[in-house]
């Protein structure tokens, strides 16, 4: 996969969670125990249910995305200190303790790293565009075709990717017959004029 059809599929992921979890919220009204505040259902339990379960469900693939384009947090209160806070891995942390990670601070990461994503794949779009990503496209063809084969079966992956050197061998192979054919032709043009 490109790098930019890989940072365009993780905007993509990132913008599925921050959906389900705005909606979430939004089906959520305060509530409080006198002790401490917390997110409760604010429509029937079996459809609050199910939108906790696309949350749950969208952000384990955009808690890898997330980890590539946003940040951490420490969040403390008056005896817990916790490092290193991923607000999509720990979505539920801001329903049962809004006060320490908001749901607002939530949003904001994910919103943050979708920008981030979105440059990220603008930049590498014109980076393939150049000589530079043709070239990288190539190197990267074997670690491609074993991507695409999965990681399940060793010899599936390994025989992948002795077919991707293998094509990067006739390649080259060709690349390099092409520029020798070129750079004779040319000699041949200048001795025949000069």
């Amino acid at each position: 996969m490109k790098p930019s059809q890989r940072c365009t599929a993780d905007a993509e992921l990132l913008l599925a969670f921050r959906s389900a979890y705005v909606d979430l919220i939004n089906s959520s009204r305060a509530s409080s125990d006198g002790l401490y505040d917390s997110l409760v259902p604010a429509v029937p339990q079996p459809q609050y249910q199910a939108l906790r379960r696309e949350v749950a469900l969208a952000s384990g693939p955009a808690a890898a995305a997330y980890v590539r384009y946003g940040g951490t947090y420490t969040l403390h209160n008056a005896a817990v200190i916790r490092r290193d806070v991923n607000p999509v891995v720990n979505w539920e942390m801001s329903l049962r303790s809004p006060e320490e990670l908001s749901p607002d601070m939530v949003v904001s990461s994910v919103e943050g790293a979708i920008g981030a994503a979105r440059q990220e794949a603008a930049e590498a779009q014109q980076r393939e565009r150049a000589l530079t990503g043709l070239i990288a496209a190539f190197v990267r063809w074997p670690s491609n075709l074993r991507e695409a084969v999965g990681t399940d079966n060793q010899a599936q992956r390994t025989a992948a990717g002795a077919i991707g050197v293998l094509g990067q061998i006739i390649v080259a192979t060709l690349a390099t017959a092409l520029g020798t054919g070129l750079v004779a032709g040319a000699v041949a043009l200048w001795t025949a004029f000069f």
